[in-house]
C-alpha cells in the first residue's frame, strides 16, 4: 500500500457503516464498506449481542449488516478521531459509544465501545469490538 492512511480508512469505513444503517432498506449499498476491507477480512462480535459471532471475509460482513439492520431498529457507532490510537503500522485502537435501539423490546443502548482494527496491504483484515456491558443487552433491568 503506498502511502495508505489506517486512520483515513477506519474514517471512511464508519461513515458509511453509519450511512447504511441510517438507510431505507432499498437505499442501502454495503460496496463502500467493502471497499475497505481485505476480501478475507474477520469480524469479532461478543456472541453474546444480538448480531454476535465470527464473521469471515466480504460475503460474512454482508450476512452481519443483515443481521444488524434486523435485530436493531437504530444502530449508530459514534467515534471521535480524538479517540483513535494508532498501536503500531498495522493496529488502530478506536473508543466511542454504541447508540442503538433494539427491535424485539424496544431497549434503548447508549455504550462505550472500543475496537481495534488489524490491516493488511489489501485492506481491514481484523476487526475485534469490545463492548462495556453487553449484559445490559442480553438482561436488561426490568
Amino acid at each position: 500500500m503506498i502511502d495508505f492512511d489506517p486512520l483515513a480508512s477506519i474514517q471512511r469505513f464508519y461513515d458509511a457503516e453509519n450511512e447504511f444503517v441510517r438507510a431505507e432498506p432499498s437505499d442501502r449499498d454495503i460496496s463502500v464498506m467493502l471497499k475497505e476491507l481485505d476480501p478475507d477480512v474477520v469480524v469479532h462480535v461478543p456472541d453474546s449481542l444480538p448480531h454476535g459471532g465470527t464473521w469471515r471475509g466480504h460475503e460474512g460482513f454482508e450476512k452481519l449488516f443483515d443481521v444488524v439492520t434486523e435485530r436493531w431498529q437504530e444502530f449508530e457507532v459514534v467515534y471521535n478521531d480524538a479517540k483513535w490510537h494508532q498501536i503500531d503500522d498495522r493496529r488502530v485502537l478506536t473508543e466511542g459509544r454504541l447508540r442503538a435501539v433494539l427491535r424485539v423490546n424496544g431497549l434503548h443502548v447508549d455504550m462505550p465501545v472500543v475496537s481495534i482494527f488489524t490491516f493488511t496491504s489489501r485492506g481491514l483484515s481484523h476487526l475485534d469490538h469490545f463492548y462495556k456491558d453487553t449484559a445490559a443487552i442480553v438482561f436488561p433491568a426490568t
